[in-house]
């Protein structure tokens, strides 16, 4: 890893590096501001769980034509013009809310937008980077990627919660525009020569997708992990939906408290990636991920029964850290499982898989909380969680 920080000596590199940072960080942001903002116009638990749900339905609806657009357009136009349309997205939030008409149903319906440029922007990425560097340098590339998502995840929840709670929702959406003004300015300096869609015609991918479907099908290995994640990640982006909520009814703290539950959160993701070789190292995938899932569990039912910041921040690093490693072994899962010339597009299949339980799991807790209340559905997001150790045996990890 440490060979890997050598490409920030280029500068296109260190460049899109720190457009994506910005990105990165202002997307949690946005996201976190959402959220508070919606909560304080409505109470409803499944309106401010939609928040979540309306940015992860594109997801499941347009990600793998999205990939098949980036590769037959190439990724450079497909990124290009992704954050653009976001650009557009927020510039709607933010006139809506210097007039003050930003109503719970224009801003879930311009997050479902910016939503759509996020499914294009995700499917073009990974891609882009790839054609600019050497197949010697795509590790560190996706190391340092890596690295940027979970800077985001840490810090961006706590400074957001800072830029709420002193200057206003106008300040987080404007960095928001702010950072696709800035990727759109780093894009267009890479020489268009090194973007070239590759996939052929149209019906040549999707004859590929056709196959790609029938050995999903017909492969355990391959579908039995995004089975146990799904099942896993719909309880896990019910009890993230529904934080806003804990935050302000039952913990009774403002938006900085808020984000530091989620910096909390996300402390416990970025800890259990960093120490995941030295587990993989002493305890089998089976056992870990065993242990994973039923630590979760434990920790999401302590949130269901305290209402405190100190223990329910203790739980969220404890979840978080469980989190992490569910993900990278299923990630892991999949990648051995796959054949080697189909292994982009079953990632695009467990991306489909994930986004999916994202979009339902927030809109289906979201909506089981308006009838048995919000510390009532944090306890069935533990207890369903629980249930996905039931699947251990049917669907064993590789």
């Amino acid at each position: 890893m440490v060979g890997g920080y050598t490409l920030f000596r280029q500068r296109q590199f260190r460049e899109l590096w720190a457009a994506s940072l910005l990105s990165n960080f202002s997307l949690v942001m946005l996201l976190l501001g959402a959220g508070w903002v919606i909560s304080t116009m409505t109470s409803n638990p499944l309106v401010v769980s939609l928040v979540q749900t309306v940015t992860s339905l594109p997801f499941l609806i347009l990600g793998i034509p999205a990939g098949i657009m980036s590769d037959l357009y190439g990724h450079r136009r497909i990124l290009l013009g992704a954050h653009t349309w976001m650009l557009l997205g927020v510039a709607g939030l933010v006139g809506l809310h210097f007039r003050g008409h930003l109503a719970p149903a224009w801003l879930l319906a311009w997050l479902a937008f910016i939503g759509i440029g996020m499914v294009f922007q995700q499917a073009a990425w990974k891609p882009f980077l790839h054609d600019l560097l050497p197949p010697d340098q795509l590790v560190s590339a996706i190391s340092l990627n890596t690295l940027s998502n979970k800077l985001a995840q840490v810090v961006g929840p706590l400074l957001g919660g800072v830029l709420m709670g002193t200057k206003g929702a106008m300040l987080v959406f404007g960095t928001r525009a702010l950072s696709h003004v800035v990727m759109m300015a780093v894009v267009r300096r890479v020489p268009k020569p090194v973007e070239r869609g590759n996939a052929g015609t149209f019906g040549e991918a999707m004859t590929r997708f056709g196959e790609g479907w029938r050995i999903l099908r017909v492969s355990r290995p391959l579908y039995g992990p995004m089975i146990r994640y799904a099942l896993f990640m719909l309880p896990c982006t019910g009890m993230v939906a529904l934080l806003p909520l804990e935050a302000k009814l039952n913990i009774q703290t403002e938006v900085i408290g808020y984000g530091q539950l989620l910096t909390a959160l996300a402390v416990g993701t970025v800890s259990a990636v960093s120490v995941m070789p030295w587990l993989q190292q002493r305890i089998s995938v089976k056992a870990l991920t065993s242990l994973a899932l039923a630590a979760f569990s434990l920790a999401v039912v302590g949130i269901s029964q305290w209402d405190s910041m100190l223990l329910d921040a203790s739980f969220l690093l404890i979840a978080g850290f469980c989190s992490g490693i569910l993900s990278v072994t299923h990630q892991w899962a999949v990648q051995t499982a796959a054949p080697a010339d189909q292994r982009g597009l079953m990632t695009s299949f467990y991306t489909l898989v994930l986004q999916g339980s994202l979009a339902l799991g927030s809109f289906g807790f979201g909506l089981i909380a308006t009838q048995v209340g919000v510390s009532q559905t944090i306890l069935i997001c533990g207890l369903v969680a629980a249930s996905g150790l039931l699947l251990v045996r049917v669907f064993p990890m590789p």
